[in-house]
C-alpha cells in the first residue's frame, strides 16, 4: 500500500462511496485499475498543509488502534493532538512524578510520519483538569506564590522537553464565560486572580518562542461567545502577550447551521490579525437539547437510537454539516491554521460517552474504519480549494 493512500474493505460501502467521491475527481488511477482495489487521496495530501488536517490521538494509541486505524492516522492527517496524556492531571498526578512515556511515543510517531504536534494543553481552566496537589501545602491550602511557582515549573518542564518538536501549544483552554464575571470561576482564578492568563502566555512565549501559541475554547462561533472571546484575546495582545491562534473546538450537532457563524468568526478574528483553528471538530448525530434540560434529562439519557448502526439518510445529513463547515474554511483559507477532527473512527469517539453513554457516529470513519459520506464531503472541499 502506498504511504499516502487508503484502501477500502467493504464492497457495499465502497460502491456507495465511490459513486459520491468519483464526481470530485479524488480517486487515484492505478496502472492495473481493474485488478487492484481503488484508492483515495488522503486529506493531508489534498490540503497540502493549507490548512493542516489533524486528529486527536488517544493515550495508548499504539495498543488500542486497529491496523486500519493506524493507517488512517498515518495517511490522512499531518497534525496530531494528544487527547489526554499531556493534560496536567494525567501527566503528573503525583507531585514530582511525571509520566512522559505516552507523550514521547506520540511525538516520536508524529516525527516518523512527518506530522505536526499540538501541545494540548498547558492549563485547562476547569476544576478537575489539574492535579489536586496543586493547591495543597501539606495539611493547609497552598498560597498564591506556591501555586504560581508550581505552574511555572510545570510549564517549563513540559515545554522545554518538546520545544522544537511541538508546532503549537494550547496555552490556555476554556477560560472565557459569557455571564458575569466573564470568566469561568475555578480554583485557579480564586487563588491566582482573573489576570493569570497574561502571566501564562508570557511565560509560554519565553520558553518556546518559535512555537505558535493558541487560546482554545468551546462554541467560539456562537455570537455571544465570539464577542467575549475576541475581547479577551485582544486584551491579551494589548498587554504584550503573544497569541497566534484562536481555537474553536467546534463540537457540532446534526442539523446545526454552523457555517455562517464559522464564516463570521474566521473573518472577525482575521480582521484583528488572529488566525483560527477548528480544534476538536465532530458532528453529533443524536440531539443533545433534551439532555441540557433538567426536566427531560433523565428520559433523554435513555436514548440510544443508533446502537445497531446509523441510517444512510442520517449520515448524509451529517455530511451536509461537514460540507458547510469546510466551505467556511475554504472561503477563509489563509486565516485557518488547521482543522482537527476529534478522533479517528467512531469506535473511539468521546461522543459515545458524552454527555451520556450511547453509540454515536460523529466522525469521518465508522467503527470498521471505513470512510463515511462526511469524509467524501471533507475530501471534496479540499479537492476544490
Amino acid at each position: 500500500m502506498k504511504p499516502d493512500t487508503l484502501s477500502f474493505s467493504s464492497p457495499i460501502t465502497r460502491r456507495h462511496f465511490m459513486r459520491g467521491i468519483s464526481a470530485t475527481g479524488l480517486l487515484l488511477a492505478t496502472p492495473r485499475a481493474v485488478a487492484q482495489e481503488p484508492v483515495l487521496a488522503s486529506l493531508r495530501s489534498l490540503a497540502g498543509g493549507k490548512p493542516l488536517m489533524g486528529t486527536s490521538v488517544q493515550t495508548q494509541f499504539d495498543k488500542i488502534y486497529t491496523p486500519e486505524e493506524i493507517q488512517i492516522l498515518k495517511t490522512q492527517f499531518d497534525s496530531v493532538t494528544p487527547e489526554n496524556c499531556m493534560k496536567w492531571q494525567f501527566l503528573c498526578s503525583k507531585e514530582g512524578i511525571y509520566r512522559f512515556e505516552p507523550v514521547d511515543r506520540l511525538v516520536d510517531f508524529a516525527t516518523q510520519n512527518q506530522q505536526r504536534v499540538v501541545g494540548h494543553t498547558l492549563i485547562f481552566n476547569r476544576d478537575g483538569n489539574y492535579p489536586g496537589w496543586l493547591f495543597r501545602d501539606g495539611e493547609k491550602e497552598a498560597d498564591t506564590k506556591l501555586v504560581w511557582k508550581r505552574i511555572e515549573d510545570h510549564v517549563a518542564k513540559l515545554m522545554s522537553r518538546y520545544a522544537g518538536r511541538v508546532d503549537s501549544w494550547d496555552v490556555l483552554n476554556e477560560f472565557v464565560e459569557v455571564p458575569s464575571p466573564g470568566y469561568r470561576v475555578t480554583d485557579l482564578t480564586r487563588v491566582l486572580g482573573a489576570d493569570y492568563p497574561e502571566r501564562l502566555f508570557k511565560l509560554a512565549a519565553g520558553i518556546d518562542p518559535k512555537a505558535k501559541l493558541t487560546y482554545n475554547d468551546f462554541a467560539v462561533e456562537r455570537p455571544d461567545r465570539l464577542k467575549a472571546i475576541l475581547a479577551f484575546v485582544r486584551s491579551l495582545r494589548e498587554k504584550g502577550c503573544k497569541v497566534d491562534v484562536v481555537g474553536s473546538q467546534s463540537h457540532l450537532e446534526l442539523g446545526e447551521k454552523a457555517a455562517g457563524n464559522l464564516d463570521k468568526m474566521l473573518q472577525q478574528f482575521a480582521a484583528e490579525g488572529f488566525r483560527c483553528a477548528l480544534t476538536e471538530l465532530d458532528v453529533d448525530v443524536i440531539p443533545r437539547a433534551q439532555h441540557w434540560n433538567q426536566k427531560t434529562r433523565e428520559e433523554a439519557n435513555k436514548q440510544n437510537p443508533y446502537a445497531d448502526g446509523c441510517p444512510d439518510e442520517v449520515l448524509e445529513k451529517q455530511a451536509t454539516v461537514y460540507r458547510e463547515v469546510m466551505g467556511a474554511v475554504a472561503a477563509n483559507l489563509k486565516h485557518v491554521d488547521r482543522v482537527t477532527v476529534w478522533g479517528i473512527s467512531d469506535r473511539h469517539s468521546w461522543l459515545n460517552k458524552w454527555p451520556w453513554q450511547r453509540v454515536n457516529h460523529g466522525l469521518l470513519f465508522d467503527r470498521e474504519a471505513r470512510p463515511k459520506p462526511a469524509f467524501r464531503e471533507v475530501a471534496g472541499a479540499l479537492g476544490r480549494k
